[in-house]
């Protein structure tokens, strides 16, 4: 059975082999006027020709400037010179293919006038998006690159266009992030303020306590009372040796005169103390608490600012988001039409097509031996 089948197969490639020898001249007709008439309306009286310009790109690792050049502890993945991966690249196409960008080149170059579409015509907007999108096209390169390619009339337009699509990458990327950057910096600034309000107030409050006479709770209250321990030690050993005099002196004995002394002068001392401690008592605390909560506070503060320096940097500073490898240049030779090929298939059509004929009409003259 297969046999057979295999004999089947050969008998009709050897017919249709024959069958083509014995048409061969109408079939190299068909095939040259094909060619021919494909060369001809493949010209540029035809089809204008298009010239292409493109430019390739790697983006950038990262986006922040403040990581890449203030942070001591960033990774290979914030270094300034690093080149992009793949999820990057895919954002950078992302922005490529947005409407901004879009429009920008629109309006610059008067597209829809330079694509010949008239606003007066039913849809402009989506046969300009059409040809827009027929002539300028992203991709991703295997290398994870980033390719621009710009199909053009004007040699000189094409390259023009392709490289300020490659400005515009740097430019919409950093508008971007300088909108969320600018909402950080804001918050930052406010967060900063506030704390900057609440050191102030209780600085003011530790003046207000300092002008009290409490300037430095641990020292003074560690001299003040040391003196008063000392001067109450001192009163309490005199008036004891004092009554121990007045048993066996006179009272106008030295010793008792020069003890009473120095009973007063401990006396007067501890007196002239104790407003003090008393004071150290009612401030002693809240200047305590003050000062350990100042200290955390500038603390805070000195972090705050350092993030806020940051922060500044990116909304306000500017960094390229990309490499340029290639950058698009005027071309010298059209890129559309390709004529040859164009000829070629249109040949290899018209061949084709030739031989289903010539065996259509070779069937029908077996089916019909009469006609």
């Amino acid at each position: 059975m297969f046999q057979k089948a295999r004999e089947t197969s050969y008998l009709e490639s050897t017919s249709i082999l024959v069958t083509v020898t014995r048409w061969y001249k109408p079939l190299l007709i068909i095939t040259f006027l094909a060619a021919l008439c494909s060369y001809i309306f493949s010209g540029e009286t035809f089809i204008k020709p298009k010239f292409k310009s493109t430019v390739i790109l790697f983006p950038a690792a990262t986006n922040s400037i403040s990581k890449s050049l203030m942070d001591e502890n960033s990774s290979d993945k914030q270094d300034i010179m690093a080149f992009g991966e793949e999820e990057k690249a895919e954002q950078v196409l992302q922005i490529l293919n947005s409407d901004e960008i879009r429009d920008i080149v629109v309006n610059k170059y008067k597209l829809m006038e330079h694509y010949g579409i008239e606003s007066s015509q039913r849809y402009p907007m989506t046969a300009l998006i059409a040809e827009f999108n027929d002539n300028i096209s992203f991709q991703r390169t295997e290398f994870m690159s980033v390719r621009i390619d710009v199909m053009d009339k004007d040699p000189q337009m094409a390259a023009d266009i392709a490289n300020d699509i490659s400005s515009l990458l740097d430019s919409i990327e950093s508008k971007i992030q300088r909108q969320r950057g600018m909402q950080a910096l804001q918050i930052m600034e406010q967060s900063y303020a506030e704390k900057a309000a609440i050191v102030q107030l209780k600085e003011d409050s530790l003046k207000g306590i300092r002008a009290h006479g409490v300037i430095d709770f641990r020292n003074q209250a560690l001299t003040w009372n040391d003196e008063y321990a000392k001067s109450y030690a001192t009163y309490s050993n005199e008036v004891a040796a004092l009554e121990v005099l007045e048993k066996y002196r006179p009272a106008n004995d030295t010793l008792i005169v020069n003890t009473k002394a120095r009973i007063k002068g401990a006396a007067a001392r501890m007196k002239n103390l104790q407003p003090k401690l008393d004071m150290l008592a009612n401030y002693g605390g809240a200047s305590i608490s003050l000062s350990e909560q100042l200290s955390l506070d500038r603390e805070s503060m000195s972090r705050q600012k350092a993030q806020l320096e940051k922060f500044r940097v990116d909304a306000m500073q500017n960094l390229t988001h990309k490499f340029i490898v290639n950058k698009a240049i005027k071309a010298e030779r059209k890129s559309y039409p390709v004529r040859w090929l164009i000829v070629l298939i249109s040949s290899l059509c018209a061949l084709f097509l030739g031989i289903i004929v010539m065996l259509v009409i070779e069937r029908t003259r077996n089916l019909n031996p009469n006609t």
